[in-house]
């Protein structure tokens, strides 16, 4: 059994790996965004014509935390938004041209991290951890 439960154990290693990405985003990034900006862009990103609702339930954040974002990445021409031709009452989220460069930065940078924290660790393990979070991740699904 671990020294730790799993939830600090996960939570520790979480923030430093948020410390870590927000430092590492604001040192190499052209466009500067918030590791939640980026996320929410990501998210928006992944599926197209998001609405709101959608978002904030996703990200568990109420809904005019989510608009605050999702006004600072339109300021930034990073997404846009188009009148839901269903429900003109919501507006339909998607991510520019610039977003989706933005997008692909973010992700190289977070590449090059992954790649530095898991350098000298045996592919195997690295495997492992890997399948290791992937089944948690379901079980938490699950519950």
């Amino acid at each position: 059994m671990p020294k730790e439960l799993l939830g600090t154990t996960i939570g520790k290693l979480r923030n430093k790996l948020h410390r870590l990405m927000k430092q590492r985003y604001a040192a190499e990034a052209n466009i500067k965004l918030t590791v939640e900006e980026f996320i929410l862009l990501t998210m928006i990103r992944a599926k197209t014509d998001q609405i709101l609702q959608n978002i904030a339930i996703a990200t568990g954040k109420n809904k005019s935390v989510v608009m605050r974002m999702i006004d600072s990445l339109e300021k930034k021409g990073l997404v846009k938004r188009t009148v839901n031709p269903e429900d003109r009452r919501e507006n339909l989220l998607s991510t520019t041209d610039m977003g989706e460069q933005v997008v692909a930065e973010y992700h190289k940078i977070e590449k090059k991290l992954s790649y530095e924290l898991l350098k000298g660790i045996p592919d195997e393990m690295v495997e492992v951890f890997f399948e290791v979070v992937e089944e948690i991740s379901r079980r938490t699904n699950s519950l």
